[in-house]
């Protein structure tokens, strides 16, 4: 079926997603693949290119959406700035996202007084993502399509601060100062958050993979995570925008917690079964998910993105609350045809005078 075939929207792209998050039946499923390196490359750029180049990376976004059909933006997401912009330093690839080269609090005694709250409109490559989301809500607003801004949890942003591993053993015999860092973290987030809504985003992504059951007990997530999450999550909440929390891995044993936090959303990948999770908290929360980015979009036919994207909207799409997404980041590498497959199954498979 060619895209001049597939059934004309009813709604625009922004209706759409804020009627899901507000747990409410849109026209259809909406269909958000997280595609961040994938636009460029589909232009013939590097990350890298994206990366010092805000215009160039808005273009890429906005020329993926117009062409295949999918319903939210993003921002340059998910590369440390926060964290580079208090005293990390970052290793940059030309061709993957950057990673934290060497953390900024090495020694809590002599590093932590040193740290300083960021101004998001001067200090480090912050303004750089700021004018890219500028530059999309220009354009996108005249469509009707939303910006997506992200904004790290405070977990996440305390690891890229710390280092992961040493983060992760302060919760056992640093835990008063963990937590002091994690205050710093949380004001700085909050900070930077209303710079993101300010530039223009519609949505903002909460991102915690440090915080999973494959790297954290559930003990310990309630004890130094969800706390935080609760006020970063409230504290946005506050500018009107629509949040949603992302947690990589298995999340099974936490979801609960997850939608205490306060999000409108939240997105899972593959691990989690999206028919219990709809079950448990899909009356409280609008649930994200969960194609596969490796196994399905980057190695699977179309027709298995047909098949995983089609079983998503049968476990969690009925009564409203829920947007077709990718389980994360899809890869630079994903066939365009899986992309057009997912969209393809939103707008026939996931239309809601067809879902029960």
């Amino acid at each position: 079926m060619s895209a001049e075939e597939l059934p004309k929207d009813e709604m625009t792209s922004y209706d759409r997603l804020m009627t899901a998050f507000e747990l409410k039946k849109p026209d259809r499923v909406p269909v958000t693949p997280f595609n961040r390196e994938w636009c460029l490359r589909q232009l013939g750029f590097k990350f890298i290119d994206g990366l010092m180049n805000p215009e160039l990376y808005a273009y890429s976004q906005v020329w993926c959406i117009k062409k295949f059909g999918y319903d939210m933006v993003l921002d340059m997401l998910a590369v440390h700035a926060e964290s580079e912009a208090m005293g990390s330093k970052l290793h940059i690839p030309e061709d993957a996202p950057p990673s934290v080269a060497v953390p900024a609090v090495r020694d809590y005694k002599t590093d932590l007084p040193k740290l300083r709250i960021p101004n998001p409109w001067r200090d480090g490559r912050l303004p750089l993502i700021l004018r890219g989301t500028q530059i999309m809500k220009a354009i996108c607003k005249k469509m009707d399509i939303p910006v997506m801004g992200y904004v790290q949890a405070v977990f996440r942003h305390t690891c890229m601060l710390r280092g992961t591993e040493a983060a992760m053993l302060d919760i056992k015999k640093r835990p008063d100062e963990l937590k002091e860092l994690m205050e710093i973290a949380l004001e700085s987030l909050i900070v930077y958050a209303n710079a993101v809504v300010e530039a223009g985003a519609d949505i903002i992504w909460v991102s915690d993979p440090v915080s999973s059951g494959d790297m954290l007990s559930r003990k310990h997530f309630e004890e130094f995570v969800h706390p935080y999450l609760r006020k970063e999550i409230k504290e946005i909440r506050r500018t009107g925008v629509k949040v949603f929390l992302h947690i990589c891995g298995n999340v099974n044993d936490r979801i609960d917690l997850m939608a205490e936090a306060g999000p409108h959303a939240i997105s899972v990948d593959e691990k989690v079964d999206l028919a219990r999770a709809k079950k448990l908290i899909g009356h409280k929360v609008c649930l994200m998910g969960n194609v596969s980015p490796g196994k399905t979009l980057l190695f699977g036919k179309p027709s298995d993105v047909e098949a995983e994207a089609k079983k998503a909207i049968d476990d969690a799409a009925a009564g409203g609350g829920f947007v077709l997404a990718s389980g994360c980041l899809t890869p630079a590498g994903m066939p365009a045809e899986n992309v057009e497959a997912l969209v393809r199954v939103a707008k026939t498979y996931g239309r809601y005078d067809h879902i029960k």
